[in-house]
């Protein structure tokens, strides 16, 4: 049943509806800048190298602001924090947009991406805080679903757009979607807030997971898995414009990364309750190793797009198999804190390997570069196979109960 609306507040299916519209345009944001790199580094007369660093900043931003924006949550409320990033996110985008150098719009880029944290980790708390547990599957199948249409929409848009206008007219989408939606955000009913009293600390939340033998492995391991999940796929679009494609062709190609994704979901869902966690990392992981080694030996059209679809279907499989690792490795009163320092973790390695690869980028050696993408790739899924079937051979998930704890039901932290 729908909860009633109350005090002009929205029913249960409305407060789906605006959440899913906040991580439709975080995915939007993230990945508008990609299409668009060769262009601004010819307006601006500088190396693709250089304007990367747009990427990078961005990236950085949002891994190190996420356990910053959960913890401020808490205090000051989660519609608050979220009404507020939008708004520094569309203000942020407007300067990016209306940048007259190249240094301008990576400092726009950075802050806007220090604003998009707060959708991540402050979205799944609010989703913990509002709906019942029997609703929370669908709701966050359907929240992931929207950011992945956001993703796909991204790239075809603003190779459009700079095709017919101008590389600038894509960012103007999020520098005037984001205060948009946080008007629409005031009528979402706000969480209750936690007292000071309540349960252990924040800093004592994360001194648990930081003391925790299994996040010692995690986090460093999850810092190279990011750099080959989340970072090295970015250059798929830039691969193909510099050799040749047209912008608009390019965004088309690698909007199947955001169509695989989906499907991808519909297969963790179909296969879930029969496969293992080490078997569905592994696949995952396997499947974006295909993809960079594409990649690798081909950046025409068919090789980007198999690759882009594959780096798809590896985020849904993998990253999700990682997401219940973690909430099955962390303590229950720690799941939110263990969940935004992964996320920072996997957000930070993406922005240094985008950082680290940005000469080969500016180069043109996008082989050599997709080619480091998948030895690091191999080594993620070997690695993090081998441990993942060790973890469920282990006493901590021996104890774990038979059905998936509350917390379980939250969305994937990492995306």
């Amino acid at each position: 049943m729908r909860a009633p609306a109350a005090g002009g507040k929205l029913t249960d299916r409305g407060v789906v509806a605006v959440l899913c519209a906040g991580f439709f345009l975080l995915d939007f944001d993230l990945v508008v800048i990609n299409p668009i790199l060769v262009p601004v580094s010819k307006d601006f007369d500088v190396s693709l190298g250089t304007i990367a660093f747009a990427l990078t900043g961005y990236l950085a931003m949002v891994g190190i602001m996420q356990p910053v924006h959960g913890a401020i949550s808490d205090r000051v409320g989660r519609v608050r924090v979220l009404r507020t990033a939008l708004l520094g996110l569309g203000v942020a985008d407007l300067a990016a947009a209306l940048a007259p150098n190249a240094a301008l719009l990576i400092a726009g880029r950075a802050i806007a991406g220090g604003f998009a944290a707060a959708l991540i980790p402050v979205t799944v708390a609010y989703v913990g805080d509002h709906i019942p547990m029997e609703r929370r599957q669908r709701t966050m199948a359907a929240i992931m679903s929207s950011s992945a249409v956001g993703a796909a929409s991204a790239t075809v848009v603003a190779g459009a757009l700079t095709e017919l206008l101008d590389w600038r007219w894509p960012l103007l989408i999020p520098a005037v979607a984001a205060p948009l939606l946080a008007l629409v955000y005031t009528r979402l009913p706000e969480a209750p807030r936690v007292e000071d009293t309540e349960g252990p600390s924040v800093r004592e939340r994360f001194a648990q997971v930081l003391g925790d033998g299994w996040f010692r492995f995690l986090i460093p391991f999850t810092f190279v898995e990011g750099a080959a999940m989340m970072g090295l796929f970015n250059f798929f679009n830039a691969a193909l414009q510099k050799h040749g494609s047209s912008v608009l062709m390019s965004g088309l190609v690698t909007s199947a990364y955001g169509v695989a994704a989906i499907g991808g979901s519909v297969v963790v869902r179909a296969v879930d309750a029969r496969a293992t966690g080490a078997g569905m990392f592994g696949w995952g992981t396997g499947l974006l190793f295909v993809g960079y080694l594409t990649a690798a030996f081909t950046q025409s059209v068919a090789g980007i797009l198999v690759a882009s679809a594959l780096a798809g279907l590896a985020l849904a499989v993998g990253q999700s198999a990682l997401q219940a690792w973690v909430l099955e490795a962390a303590a229950p009163e720690a799941r939110g804190s263990a969940a935004a320092v992964i996320a920072c973790s996997v957000f930070t390695g993406a922005a240094i390997s985008t950082a680290a690869v940005g000469p080969l980028a500016g180069r043109g050696d996008f082989g050599l570069l997709f080619g480091i993408a998948a030895a690091a790739t191999v080594t993620v899924s070997v690695v993090g196979t081998l441990a993942r079937a060790r973890f469920a051979r282990s006493d901590r998930a021996l104890r774990m109960p038979a059905g998936p704890p509350v917390d379980q039901e939250a969305p994937n932290p990492l995306k």
